[in-house]
């Protein structure tokens, strides 16, 4: 559990730290860019972890795609909790701001998406046992 754990930690980490990469060398190609990066900076979110679901996930698709949503809910609501809370701290004013917010992003996604994998094998857990009950 913990190495697969690790695992899924640096995988979001290397992910977040890309989406960095992307956005930064789109910006650097095409400077006049305006308001436009930020569908970059959205899509290269959306398509990376859409790409950290598919290289870490093993349950049939409809599980997977309620657990995408029901994550993508708690990590749009989380980064608008820290956001508002933490506006003014170093976090966001640091000189090394935008490596911050995207490494906490990916921490934030990458640790919703471990809990629901564990409410996921719970709740599988608990049909297996109910279902040898009813036998």
């Amino acid at each position: 559990m913990l190495k697969k754990t690790t695992i899924h930690y640096f995988l979001g980490l290397g992910l977040a730290l890309l989406t960095i990469l992307i956005v930064e060398g789109t910006l650097a190609v095409l400077p006049d860019i305006g308001w436009y990066f930020m569908t970059v900076i959205y899509l290269t979110i959306f398509v990376l972890q859409i790409t950290f679901y598919y290289l870490t996930t093993n349950y049939k698709f409809g599980w997977t795609a309620i657990s995408f949503i029901v994550n993508f809910i708690l990590w749009t609501f989380e980064q608008v909790v820290i956001e508002k809370t933490f506006h003014d701290s170093f976090i966001y004013h640091g000189e090394n701001w935008k490596i911050a917010a995207y490494v906490l992003g990916g921490l934030l996604w990458v640790t919703n998406k471990i809990l629901i994998d564990q409410l996921l094998n719970l709740n599988k857990s608990i049909n297996v046992q109910t279902s040898k009950i009813n036998v």
